[in-house]
């Protein structure tokens, strides 16, 4: 059994009441869990598991491939003040798309971790920005080696990694418009 603290990234519907969870962990980095029956009313996992949750996890490690099987959770921080603004939900899917786009699974360095919580930790106490972006692609291409102070991060990493999330764009001018 593993123990790790980490943040809920992406959900996957798996059958007819599971999920398949994407976490950002402190110490395995992307870990990927098949939760068999956390969408089944009643189940003990109900509730626990969300997007952009951290949670204490309890994971049985795969024999073959990299989809672990969730034995228990222990919620810390729901970032029940993520869902209170459609700016913050958007900054949050747009942040937690690019560290997935841009880390491979098993990359195993808290860095990313902390990067990540501290800014869904941030983004739910504090009004979304244009410059919290902007600030989260100048860490992450810190993060990878790449970062240029003459080159703006997201051409950066655009460049490094080829495909970035779409919605960029259209994020920032929603950004805009919040103000």
């Amino acid at each position: 059994m593993e123990k790790d603290t980490g943040s809920i990234l992406r959900q996957q519907p798996l059958g007819e009441h599971g999920l398949i969870i994407t976490w950002c962990t402190e110490q395995h980095g992307i870990v990927r869990t098949a939760a068999r029956l956390a969408r089944k009313p009643g189940s003990e996992l109900s509730g626990q598991v969300d997007l952009f949750h951290e949670c204490e996890l309890l994971y049985r490690p795969a024999t073959q491939g990299d989809l672990h099987t969730l034995v228990s959770v222990n919620l810390i921080s729901p970032r029940l003040a993520l869902r209170s603004q459609l700016s913050r939900l958007r900054l949050a899917s747009y942040m937690a798309r690019l560290l997935l786009a841009t880390v491979e699974p098993g990359a195993q360095d808290a860095a990313w971790h902390k990067l990540i919580s501290g800014a869904l930790d941030y983004v739910a106490q504090s009004e979304p920005r244009r410059a919290v972006l902007l600030h989260f692609e100048k860490r992450l291409a810190e993060l990878h080696g790449l970062y240029s102070p003459d080159q703006l991060p997201h051409h950066t990493l655009l460049r490094h990694f080829q495909h970035l999330p779409a919605g960029r764009n259209e994020l920032l001018q929603c950004l805009e418009a919040a103000k």
